[in-house]
């Protein structure tokens, strides 16, 4: 227990950050384009004690043609490596006509390509 704060306030203090954890989630949840979030913090007080909740904020898809590597890695199932090889296959190749053309880099198959069409775009 944390001095000077009673069992009531501490418990409050746990019931609010569930709260605002949950409702994080349904945001995202219920988002109506479903884009890949970017976190941002903003600082809470409450009573002195000070909590960060991450906020969350539409940045659009990630354009596969255009993105970094950090970019790239942002997207579900795509890690360093992979990030890798997408670059190198589109500066071999030029770049990508769809998103169904990431088939093509070593790794990636139909269902990885199905689950970032939510969050990528060949443009």
């Amino acid at each position: 227990m944390n001095p000077g704060h009673t069992p009531s306030q501490e418990r409050g203090l746990i019931v609010l950050i569930g709260v605002a954890l949950l409702a994080s989630g349904i945001v995202l949840f219920f988002s109506s384009e479903h884009r890949a979030p970017q976190h941002e913090i903003e600082p809470i007080v409450l009573e002195g004690v000070r909590v960060i909740v991450p906020v969350f904020t539409e940045i659009g898809k990630i354009n596969v043609n255009e993105a970094s590597a950090a970019e790239l890695e942002r997207l579900p199932g795509i890690g360093e490596a992979l990030a890798t090889r997408i670059i190198a296959y589109r500066e071999e190749h030029g770049p990508f006509r769809s998103l169904d053309e990431l088939e093509n880099v070593s790794g990636i198959g139909k269902e990885t390509v199905e689950r970032l069409r939510e969050y990528a775009e060949a443009r």
